[in-house]
């Protein structure tokens, strides 16, 4: 700390006596109700148990996950479909209609229409509402009418194919000729025996294609018809299949291919099992005692699937896989919520969905400040109280890759650190500053910006010193220590700048400043703590006593986690300023990011590993409605607490909304594990009491991980062929046992377990191989080649750059664009090299490499700025070199994709030596092109000077 805070901790602590708190979280625990929660089929496994599970079942079509969060008969939350594709699910759902009722959407809704509709027979139908049954992967669903009988199962494969499963029974005295009918108002025109389309998404981000078939049925008029005779008593089976097809996702033709070729029960079984093996591919197995947060957990990992969206549209908007604020509500990748969402989604084993979010928005931002998706700029735009960049730091921690990756974390957390204070902090004192209320994320519910008109300097600065701390690790830790060095002093700067500036040692608390005045504000929010959640404030005694508000449910309850300070909310209601009181897991996660860094970091006598439990449960009941387990419903926001009944007596339009996280919670702090820079593994659990827990074969690096408690006090063995105490297991070989939860050190290569915090015996430790630092982990697998490709970083090799220092020129440059830009070696949305304004059908971008170079790859990174209307990737265009008297095209040129498209594309071609290289571009009708990034490699890996039939550039 610098001498001057100093001298503010010293002045306050001798000048201030601070009250000490009276009162205490004394809610107790909620009640849940509902039925008897499934078991799994099999017990705990120390290899993969959810694959375990899912072998136990693998042979049928009734998987655990499914009954566990069936939703039977009439749900109280509303008729939700479920069941998703990457891009294609129901925006809202009419079960009324047999087929896909509702809103069809693709990423977002599409027109307000149905997908498709079936009409049998030539009366009307009735659903069956007790008939139900809703899993995460299928609806099922009974309609009946005169003489007839319609059994439903419908469900969306995950690359956007509706299918739906009917059988028709004829439940008259006689024999019946009963005609069926499809329609959809995407695919009308006749194409052999299928219905076809096309359709521009939301936006026009992108154009789907729609093609629509049927069993038996015959295409005419805009429908599919098809006629059945059936005897009394007697039934049929035929299904329906609607594949929106898109350029981007090739398999989703594949797909609808392979189920309209399906019979109705093959097809239903394919879904199912390939939606039910996902669970055991992608997420770690979790137990705990409760079994209502048991179940919590894995709503938690089907809603973290549910408003996932993956449709590689090209450009940058939704090219990355990102996780989706509320698909039923606002329906964007808002930047409030990403960093929470990537909390949770870090330990699905696949690294590709925690990933995603942060390359998207670092892709997006124009090198700065971290802003929502551009795909749908219609919900927010404010975004400095997020923290993505420390959450992406800790995504990295988990599954590492190759340093080049953790080289655009650093520059995208460095661009949003600096970014915010470029905006925000305009009068320099390292503290950003703001003036509306209606922030994200908080709403009407924050009090201090009703205190006095005007800016404020604000607390949610400690976000912008979690990244820049963020930026300072991965640079560090790819040696780029000039950078690390620079950003760790930005970081100095913000946290003197947030004790110097917001430290009021006449209350002894955090508190936002009122900017003209030079007054701190008396009204607070859960956001004045921030910097105790990110480990911003100083550890001494001074600092914690603005922990002591956390005693007082007055003040700060633990349940409803509200935004504001009650007191205050109060305060501002009688100052005419009453504002909305509402609640949510933005809270809730607030709440326990700062009970966890609090009870490690800053232990005091008034905020504890209880209350840590309390705000759990209390987190875990209002998912449910009523409690009652059966009814999961994670709405955006609930309201009017009745402490009386306790009852939450309003809850939002917006449905399993993945707002907020905390599923992180069991993993970090119940079974304790903390994510590291190094090649250990490091526990620290917060003890909450429970007898045991276990948390299996989630993925850490290039090893499976399992943390495994079974309290030796009892006597009672959980877990087959699990020792009682508190365990680690890689890739299902035990690493050690300790004899109760604590804080424990392991080394893997040595087999080393040491105890920081002293107390503990070691019962039992092995060495065990192979565990790599992040920085030594290699992703090789397709998807985040491609992936990190889009971003401009090359995951299969090594070979540099060659256009990185080259000099650039271009036929036209557009006023506010350069050639340089071009090959800054990141290929975000700004800054380009543009050609608007020319007034050329073709223009040209060339690179001169300074000296002879071999060279045989390009890659090309296309703007695609749909709201500016200026460019679109070329028509067409080619690679050529300098031979010493004339441009020539290199030979043999392999384009992927082969019609340019936005953002990425590259193009491989015979080895050439030229020292200059240049494309040249025809633009696409009624636009020009503009380049976000050009890179240059030798494949062959060879000096290529002289290459025969050659020409070198002297």
């Amino acid at each position: 700390m610098t001498r001057r805070l100093a001298v503010v901790v010293l002045s306050g602590a001798l000048l201030v006596p601070v009250e000490q708190a009276s009162a205490a979280q004394t809610i107790g625990y909620p009640a849940f109700t509902g039925p008897s929660i499934p078991a799994p089929p099999v017990g705990y496994s120390t290899g993969s148990t959810m694959r375990a599970i899912y072998d136990a079942e693998s042979g049928g079509t009734d998987f655990w996950v499914d009954r566990l969060l069936a939703r039977p008969g009439n749900d109280p939350a509303g008729p939700w479909l479920m069941t998703r594709g990457r891009g294609l699910f129901m925006n809202t759902h009419n079960p009324a209609v047999i087929g896909f009722g509702g809103n069809a959407a693709y990423w977002d809704n599409i027109s307000s229409q149905n997908a498709y509709t079936i009409t049998v027979g030539s009366g009307s139908l009735t659903e069956q509402v007790s008939s139900r049954w809703q899993a995460p992967s299928h609806w099922k669903s009974v309609h009946t009418g005169a003489g007839v009988r319609v059994d439903v199962a419908k469900f969306i494969t995950h690359n956007n194919v509706a299918v739906t499963n009917l059988t028709v029974t004829n439940t008259g005295s006689a024999s019946a000729t009963l005609p069926l009918r499809v329609t959809s108002p995407y695919a009308s025109a006749v194409s052999g025996s299928e219905l076809t389309g096309s359709r521009q998404v939301k936006n026009n981000l992108t154009t789907i294609r729609p093609r629509l078939s049927g069993d038996g049925f015959a295409a005419a008029s805009g429908a599919l018809t098809r006629s059945v005779t059936l005897g009394a008593g007697q039934s049929t089976t035929t299904k329906v299949v609607m594949g929106f097809v898109t350029d981007e996702i090739p398999e989703s033709l594949t797909e609808y291919n392979a189920y309209r070729g399906h019979t109705p029960p093959v097809a239903f079984a394919t879904h199912v099992r390939a939606y039910n093996r996902w669970w055991a591919d992608h997420i770690p197995y979790i137990d705990v005692p409760d079994p209502a947060i048991k179940k919590n957990v894995y709503y938690r990992w089907w809603l973290m699937r549910f408003n996932h969206l993956d449709v590689d549209i090209p450009g940058q908007d939704y090219q990355f896989p990102v996780s989706i604020e509320g698909v039923t509500g606002y329906n964007n990748a808002i930047a409030l919520t990403q960093p929470m969402h990537i909390d949770d989604l870090k330990y699905l084993r696949d690294p590709m969905y925690s990933y995603g979010p942060w390359l998207s928005v670092g892709q997006s931002s124009k090198g700065g400040r971290f802003m929502d998706n551009p795909g749908d700029p219609e919900n927010w735009s404010n975004s400095y109280t997020q923290y993505i960049s420390e959450a992406a730091w800790r995504s990295y921690q988990i599954h590492g890759g190759q340093p080049a990756m953790a080289g655009n974390l650093a520059k995208y957390a460095e661009g949003d650190a600096k970014g915010q204070l470029a905006t925000y902090d305009t009068n320099d004192n390292g503290v950003i500053e703001y003036d509306w209320g209606a922030m994200t994320g908080n709403d009407a519910d924050a009090v201090s910006f009703d205190w006095r008109a005007g800016n404020l300097d604000r607390a949610e600065t400690a976000y912008v010193w979690s990244g820049a701390m963020a930026a300072q690790q991965a640079y560090a830790l790819i040696g780029n220590t000039a950078k690390a060095n620079e950003l760790g002093a930005l970081a100095d700067s913000i946290r003197s700048g947030v004790v110097n500036t917001l430290w009021n040692p006449s209350r002894q608390l955090l508190e936002h400043k009122h900017v003209a005045t030079n007054t701190h504000v008396p009204w607070k929010e859960i956001n004045n703590y921030y910097p105790y959640s990110v480990g911003l404030m100083p550890n001494t005694d001074q600092y914690k006593q603005a922990l002591r508000l956390f005693a007082d449910p007055a003040e700060y309850p633990v349940f409803p986690f509200y935004t504001a300070n009650q007191r205050d909310k109060a305060a501002a209601a009688a100052a005419g300023h009453p504002g909305s009181n509402n609640f949510s897991t933005i809270n809730s996660t607030v709440q326990f990011r700062l009970y966890s860094s609090v009870l490690r970091n800053y232990p005091n006598q008034w905020m504890t590993a209880e209350d840590y439990k309390k705000l759990l449960y209390w987190n875990t009941w209002a998912q449910y409605v009523g409690g009652n387990t059966q009814w999961p419903d994670a709405n955006e926001f609930w309201a009017d607490w009745n402490a009386g009944t306790r009852t939450i007596d309003y809850r939002s339009w917006i449905h399993h909304n993945i707002l907020g996280s905390s599923n992180w919670t069991v993993v970090e702090d119940v079974a304790g594990l903390r994510p590291r820079t190094d090649s250990r593994i490091e526990l620290s659990p917060i003890g909450i009491g429970w007898s045991h827990f276990a948390v299996n074969n989630l993925r850490y690096r290039n090893m499976d991980l399992s943390v495994v408690w079974d309290d030796p006090a009892d006597g009672v063995t959980r877990y087959n062929g699990v020792p009682q105490g508190y365990s680690v297991y890689l890739n299902g070989t035990r690493a050690f046992t300790v004899d109760r939860l604590t804080r424990v050190l392991y080394h893997p290569a040595t087999g080393e377990v040491t105890f920081p915090s002293g107390a503990g015996t070691v019962n039992y430790s092995a060495t065990v191989s192979g565990l790599r630092a992040p920085q030594d982990v290699a992703h090789t697998g397709a998807r985040m080649v491609d992936m990190f490709a889009k971003a401009g970083v090359d995951l299969t090799s090594t070979a540099p750059n060659l256009a990185q220092g080259a000099a650039a020129t271009a036929s036209y440059t557009a006023s506010g664009t350069s050639t340089g830009a071009a090959i800054d070696g990141f290929p975000i949305n700004e800054p380009l090299w543009g050609t608007s304004g020319s007034p050329d059908a073709s223009d040209w971008y060339e690179l001169d490499l300074r000296q002879q170079r071999a060279v045989d790859e390009v890659r090309l990174y296309f703007r695609d700025d749909r709201a500016g209307n200026r460019y679109r990737a070329p028509a067409s265009y080619a690679v050529q070199y300098w031979n010493g008297s004339a441009w020539v095209n290199a030979a043999a040129q392999a384009k992927v994709p082969a019609t340019p498209r936005a953002n990425y594309n590259q193009v491989r071609f015979t080895p050439v030596s030229a020292q200059r290289l240049r494309v040249q571009f025809t633009h696409a009708s009624g636009f020009k092109t503009a380049l976000t990034e050009v890179k240059a490699y030798n494949r062959g890996g060879a000096d290529s000077v002289g290459l025969p039939g050659v020409k070198a550039f002297g």
